[in-house]
């Protein structure tokens, strides 16, 4: 199977991340900050985030990981498909469900309230789940092998546990 297949699967997940999270930016900017926990650790594990994309971006357009490539097969590459759908289903919830509550980092803006209902109803952090799923899905639609496992991972030392926004 032609590994572009792949490449064309995981760069329309990628596109389609964007599109779930622009319109949100764009909302939470205009919305005052009453209380950031934005520090240098955050920058930082952002940063390594937005480096593990670029990874991606230049697994997708250069041939400098080919090394690593194997044979492309359907059943994992439809199997990463399905999560990535997944992830991003649960994502693009997660986004509409909180609103004008969602941000980049950790900041509590300006009418801040704690949302309880759609899928926040059934699970605490469903955004750390989408990217979990996500992340999870990812690595079977790569038709490569060891550096791609944990390339979407940086999110997860980012995780609901380092602040409750509750304890503001």
């Amino acid at each position: 199977m032609n590994p572009w297949f792949a490449k064309t699967v995981i760069l329309l997940a990628y596109i389609v991340m964007l599109a779930i999270r622009a319109p949100h930016i764009r909302r939470s900017r205009a919305i005052p900050v009453m209380k950031s926990r934005k520090g240098p650790l955050e920058i930082f594990l952002l940063t390594i985030a937005g480096l593990a994309f670029v990874l991606l971006l230049t697994w997708m357009a250069t041939p400098v990981f080919a090394f690593a490539d194997y044979p492309l097969h359907p059943i994992p590459l439809l199997t990463g498909a399905l999560g990535l759908v997944l992830g991003l289903w649960l994502l693009y919830r997660s986004h509409a469900d909180l609103a004008t509550n969602w941000s980049v980092t950790l900041e509590v803006r300006e009418k801040h309230q704690l949302v309880t209902h759609g899928v926040y109803r059934w699970v605490r952090h469903p955004i750390y789940l989408a990217l979990l799923i996500y992340s999870a899905g990812r690595p079977s639609c790569f038709p490569t092998g060891w550096w791609a496992r944990p390339a979407g991972l940086p999110w997860l030392s980012s995780s609901p546990f380092a602040w409750d926004p509750r304890s503001a």
